[in-house]
């Protein structure tokens, strides 16, 4: 039992999303959506406003399905979400990520479903950097 126990810990800690993991990621979705270098500055800030473009739509939505908070399917997952933002430094409650996480468009468009959920958060002030 003790064996199990200590293997669970071992494989969670190695399957741990971590910040090194988030930068790769976030690397390899701005390349494969060839996102402009004035768009990225906006995003890196978190500036929603706007419209950003498709390819900023398409980012948001790369980096959410690699770190295991959005399916195409589905749309985002309420409590992987919430866990991937709180345990990133944000604030944010589950009641809050219920008002913005959307069901799928009638039009099918995975990208702007991803990045309206996300732009809702940010532009309702749902979330915030810890103080």
């Amino acid at each position: 039992m003790k064996l199990f126990i200590v293997l669970c810990a071992v494989i969670a800690m190695a399957t741990a999303y971590t910040k090194e993991d988030f930068l790769k990621d976030r690397e390899e979705c701005l390349k494969s959506e060839k996102v402009p270098e004035a768009v990225i500055e906006k995003l890196k800030n978190r500036q929603y406003d706007g419209d950003l473009g498709h390819e900023a739509q398409c980012y948001i939505r790369c980096l959410a399905v690699k770190i295991g908070s959005f399916d195409d399917a589905t749309g985002y997952d309420l409590d992987k979400t919430y866990s991937h933002l709180t345990s990133a430094g944000l604030v944010v409650t589950k009641e809050n990520l219920k008002k913005c996480i959307s069901a799928a468009p009638a039009d099918g468009d995975k990208c702007a479903w991803a990045a309206k959920d996300l732009k809702c958060l940010w532009t309702n002030k749902y979330i915030s950097k810890k103080q």
